[in-house]
């Protein structure tokens, strides 16, 4: 008997789990693969595009081509989950499955935090969390004369943990390129007591260290609640308020409407199992951005392409064992490194084992051009997964 296994989302994460669940399957099984586009990037690469080293093409692959011979791929946004039918509804029509997985990533609503939607459309707040927005941001920053850049964390979790402090560095060394570094203020707010809480106070106290030797100030314990756009203020739960000329707002992300609208979320995320990745439908996995993988009680999974990826793994072996194929025992993972831009050529990095016990063992490695070049040849492999990047 033949199955079929549908797969939302061609990021890392669904690419990697389409790969994985074709290697368990048997022939006649399917896999087919949604995503409304038919390109994907790292998140890393975002702030490359914004900092103005790469264009898009030269970071993007296209899944139909990555997957070509793996997976079928369908170019349609998915619209609607039917647990209980087992039906996909998207904008090309309906698709049954036998089995899901959900990988469809973070939501981005800016539109949560009052007075940052308009902030984002008359010029005086911007972001890197989107392609539009990076190449947004790109020029308004072409464009900085001087004065106060305000960085800011909206809400947790969101994706690419290190990425609000890699922009400030990315500002501060912007700036000085340009000969005004005397000239622009550069901050980083974030309501965590300490930035990246989830890796442990002394990992936060290094990256503070290194911020502040690129004099970039770092407001911990601060959760912004309003923007006001007009006289580009910030406004914070304890009182605070924080001028700026130019605001980089990380925006609140969470799990897409129609996801929720499903039943899967908990809150803005789906809840998934560490050792399976199985929601609490029978039937539905769900990895990657979206998933909200729980170590211990007060400690999730980060949402970073590296652990989507072992996710994804995961839930392939789980998916087969339980459609009755052959394939190994899931293994436990959630090791990984983050690696984040500091300036022209350096490269540090953010890697741990997050499983370890009694807390997660992380390191932190200081920017340095080998750190760089290590991490060029992980998006060099990374983008070697199209036949048409290949050289």
């Amino acid at each position: 008997m033949s199955h079929t296994v549908l797969i939302i989302g061609a990021g890392p994460g669904g690419v990697a789990a389409a790969r994985a669940v074709r290697q368990y399957l048997e022939a006649e099984d399917r896999v087919i693969v949604i995503d409304r586009q038919d390109e994907q990037r790292l998140g890393v690469t975002l702030l490359s595009i914004m900092r103005g080293w790469h264009e898009p093409e030269d970071v993007t692959i296209e899944p139909s081509r990555v997957l070509a011979g793996i997976a079928e791929f369908v170019p349609a946004e998915a619209t609607r989950i039917d647990p209980v039918n087992r039906r996909v509804e998207t904008t090309t029509g309906t698709l049954e499955y036998d089995a899901l997985i959900v990988a469809t990533g973070a939501e981005l609503v800016p539109e949560t935090v009052p007075g940052l939607v308009t902030a984002l459309e008359n010029g005086s707040a911007g972001h890197c969390w989107s392609l539009p927005a990076a190449l947004h941001l790109r020029e308004r920053l072409r464009c900085l004369a001087g004065g106060r850049v305000l960085i800011v964390v909206t809400r947790l979790p969101y994706k690419c943990p290190p990425a609000p402090y890699e922009a400030a560095l990315l500002v501060r060394d912007l700036a000085v390129e340009r000969g005004i570094g005397n000239s622009v203020e550069v901050t980083v707010v974030t309501p965590e007591q300490s930035p990246l809480a989830v890796a442990g106070p002394e990992i936060g106290r290094e990256l503070v260290a290194l911020l502040n030797q690129q004099g970039i100030t770092v407001l911990t314990g601060e959760q912004l609640v309003a923007v006001d756009g007009r006289h580009r203020e910030a406004q914070f739960a304890s009182g605070r308020r924080e001028l700026f000329d130019l605001l980089i707002a990380v925006p609140p992300h969470r799990a897409p409407t129609f996801v929720q609208e499903a039943g899967l979320a908990e809150g803005d995320w789906v809840p998934a199992d560490l050792r399976s990745m199985r929601t609490r439908f029978e039937g539905i996995w769900a990895i990657g951005d979206v998933a909200a993988v729980r170590i211990r009680d007060t400690l999730l999974v980060p949402k970073a392409a590296v652990f989507a990826q072992q996710q994804a793994e995961v839930a392939a072996r789980d998916l087969a064992r339980w459609l009755g194929r052959t394939a190994p025992e899931p293994a436990l993972q959630a090791y990984g490194r983050c690696w984040f831009l500091a300036g022209r050529g350096v490269a540090g990095a953010i890697e741990g084992d997050f499983l370890a016990e009694p807390r997660p063992k992380v390191t932190f490695q200081p920017p340095s051009t080998d750190g760089f070049a290590l991490m060029q040849q992980e998006l060099a492999a990374w983008l070697a997964q199209d036949p048409a990047r290949r050289h």
